[in-house]
């Protein structure tokens, strides 16, 4: 048999066989019930802690030890520095003394080792200028609220415009706290875009260090209120984006069980609380499920949130500035809205159908809800329903439902006492789910359509993103050696096979939405920017697994593998320019390549090494530049012709959605404009604007007063603190 190559070079072995004296150690849904290492032995461990199978660490340690024992299989002379290329390949992963498994931090890329810088002196009534603060408040609306909508929208910004606009009302210690950690995160994105405006590069510690002091310190033997919920969030969103997510993870296992110590998990149909503050709690609600879901699928520890216990209904469709039409009072007021715990019990053509069964029909006009065959005219409904933010969160909030089960089903300790057909029945099963969610997306939100949408560039991206990161980890407890299925039959073998060639398929189409010259500021404008190396580790691990199994699941793909795992480090290389956790990452993975590249066969001779800088990997370059698109079609074309695409092929990357102009300024000088609405601003009365009355609403959303009686009359962003108070 004629040998395969990879890249420019032949392989020194008949592909898809192992060298004599090989032998596996994967095999197929590797999960484990126990745990050999001590966590608690060093800082070090601790900072890191334990990572479950489904976490992308406990695949770089697959790949550790794949990597090693490779490489360990071969003649002295085929050496693992790379000497071909004169650059030695870093010892990132060494296998401990005595141990056969390398240790979890060994393979950690994250920050948690280091300590959170604490800046004082501070005075935490000190503010950044007005034009600063909008430009701040904007950079966090635009790039995380769709995606993340904690706080009440409408009110936070009256109450934000009051704050500047009158300066002697004074916010409350926990609202102040909220307004410091948007501005950490509007910061921390300002740097990493580049943006011309941006200040100092520690703005983002120094408001997030004013916000600890003001509400998060003290706060452990308190009890919870929405308001500390909202600040918990935000602080995990922000210490998720600076690459602390074992701090991270805490931090929202705290917010959740604060949820769960409100009700929020549940459906309110209580009278002393208006419709809107229902729906903006639910949406606090499902804001901290996905955030904690991602962090649980991060590190790969059990969730806190038990599906079936929660009825909390998914978001209604639409944004708060429709929340005063006709048709969405009643969708937001109908008290018998499914639940979240329905979703299992719905076909997976539309796991939200139910959550709005009782809403209004489209072509109803009556003004009575239709109940005719929820399922089926529920997914029509949304089809055809204009593209916001709310329908944004909504699909994003029902494809995280799926991926949680995803999680728990394949990566749990259960999973590993399920017999083999059990499991299989289980990815099928998911893989019928996702692509059914895929099939029901309304088109605004289709990311392989070459078609113009209404939607933002943002919003696609997100979905693509998650979409191809869950089917890799449906499809990952496949992915090994091709030995160590033949010997439990012919069908698992089969089964193996092919499951696993849809990993690595997954991998290369989450790629193939980035173009092929690296641009790590646009990246983070188009994309959920907190949680972007997360993904790209996930496909580079899928991709650098497979050629260290010789391209066996997709041999005759294997120099698209090559291609693909190189351009996933080409983008980890540039994004290191910006951000400490994607540099750690990079090298990680390219000690990985080198290491492989003089037994796969991968040329490596034009690959930046990593004493290069980041910032070599062209940062400027154009999306919109004619020869840069020809050539990005021309890869994609070549990758839509050769790779069997599952449910959609890989997009064209001139029509990507990273191709395009950004769909937002970010310094719009009203944050306002942010609500789209038809009303005007400037022509409201001046006391409308003043918390504690929303004139969106006609609700009573606070008080000025300190506590007397604390009595929480509504949400908006704050409930059961005192919001303003008067010098």
């Amino acid at each position: 048999m004629p040998g395969t190559s990879i890249g420019e070079q032949k392989l020194p072995w008949n592909s898809g066989s192992d060298p004599p004296s090989r032998q596996s150690s994967v095999g197929p849904s590797e999960v484990i019930d126990h745990t050999k290492e001590d966590f608690n032995r060093d800082e070090t461990a601790r900072a890191t802690g334990y990572m479950g199978r489904s976490s992308v660490i406990a695949w770089l340690q697959t790949l550790t030890k794949e990597v090693n024992q490779e490489c360990e299989s071969w003649p002295p002379n085929s050496s693992d520095t790379g000497e071909d290329n004169g650059v030695p390949s870093p010892s990132l992963t060494p296998r401990p003394d005595g141990q056969s498994h390398p240790l979890v931090a060994s393979s950690n890329f994250y920050l948690d080792d280091l300590d959170l810088p604490a800046i004082e002196p501070l005075d935490a009534s000190d503010v950044p200028s007005r034009d600063t603060a909008t430009k701040l408040l904007n950079a966090y609306l635009h790039s995380v609220h769709p995606s993340f909508p904690i706080i009440g929208i409408s009110t936070f910004l009256s109450q934000f415009q009051v704050f500047f606009n009158q300066p002697p009302v004074k916010p409350g210690k926990k609202w102040l706290a909220i307004l410091n950690l948007i501005f950490a995160i509007g910061a921390k994105y300002a740097h990493i875009t580049n943006v011309e405006w941006k200040c100092g590069e520690d703005d983002d510690l120094i408001y997030f260090s004013k916000a600890r002091s003001l509400s998060l310190e003290d706060k452990l033997l308190h009890h919870p209120d929405l308001q500390q919920l909202q600040v918990e969030g935000l602080a995990s969103l922000y210490l998720l984006a600076s690459g602390h997510i074992n701090r991270a993870w805490k931090l929202s296992g705290s917010a959740m069980r604060g949820a769960f110590a409100l009700g929020l998990h549940l459906r309110n149909v209580g009278v002393c609380t208006s419709d809107t503050s229902k729906e903006i709690r639910y949406r606090v609600w499902w804001s901290l499920y996905t955030l904690d879901h991602l962090l649980s699928a991060m590190t790969g520890r059990p969730s806190c949130i038990v599906d079936n216990s929660c009825t909390t209904p998914l978001p209604v469709p639409f944004d708060e500035s429709d929340f005063q039409r006709e048709e969405v009072v009643r969708m937001i007021g109908d008290t018998t809205r499914g639940n979240s715990g329905q979703l299992d019990r719905i076909p997976p053509v539309c796991p939200s159908a139910s959550d709005l069964s009782t809403t209004l029909d489209p072509e109803t006009t009556d003004g009575t809800a239709n109940t005719k065959t929820p399922g089926s005219s529920m997914v029509e409904y949304l089809k055809n329903l204009s593209p916001c933010m709310s329908l944004y969160f909504l699909q994003l909030s029902t494809l995280t439902s799926i991926n949680k089960r995803m999680t728990a089903k394949l990566y749990g300790p259960e999973a590993m006492h399920s017999p083999w057909p059990s499991k299989e029945f289980t990815i099928q099963s998911l893989m019928l789910e996702i692509d059914s969610w895929f099939m029901n997306l309304p088109s605004a939100y289709d990311f392989t359509s070459t078609q113009m949408s209404q939607c933002p560039t943002s919003q696609r991206m997100s979905l693509a993103l998650l979409f191809y990161s869950t089917k890799i980890g449906i499809t990952r407890p496949c992915l090994c050696r091709l030995d160590s299925t033949r010997s439990q039959g012919e069908k698992t073998f089969d089964f193996c096979t092919k499951t696993a060639a849809e990993c690595v398929e997954s991998a290369c189409h989450m790629l193939t939405l980035l173009p092929e010259s690296p641009d790590a500021t646009l990246l983070y404008k188009v994309s959920p920017w907190w949680c972007i190396l997360h993904y790209l580790m996930q496909a580079a691990t899928v991709l650098l697994l497979e050629l260290t199994f010789r391209a066996q699941h997709v041999p005759d793909k294997a120099s698209i593998v090559s291609k693909a795992a190189k351009k996933a480090l080409e983008w980890l290389s540039a994004m290191s320019t910006f951000d400490v956790a994607s540099e750690r990452a990079w090298r990680l993975c390219d000690g990985f390549l080198r290491r492989l590249a003089p037994h796969v066969g991968v040329d490596i001779e034009d690959f930046p090494t990593a004493g290069d800088t980041a910032g070599d990997a062209t940062p400027d370059a154009q999306f919109d530049d004619p020869e840069d698109t020809a050539a990005c079609r021309t890869s994609a074309d070549n990758l839509t012709t050769e790779l069997d695409a599952i449910v959609c092929s890989p997009m064209n990357e001139s029509n990507s959605p990273l191709h395009g102009p950004i769909p937002f300024e970010l310094d719009s000088s009203d944050p306002f404009d942010f609500l789209k609405t038809d009303k005007s601003v400037s022509g409201r009365n001046t006391f409308d604007d003043l918390f504690p009355y929303d004139a969106d609403t006609g609700q009573i959303t606070g008080s000025f007063f300190p506590p007397g009686n604390n009595i929480d009359f509504d949400l908006g962003c704050f409930c059961g603190d005192p919001i303003f108070w008067e010098e």
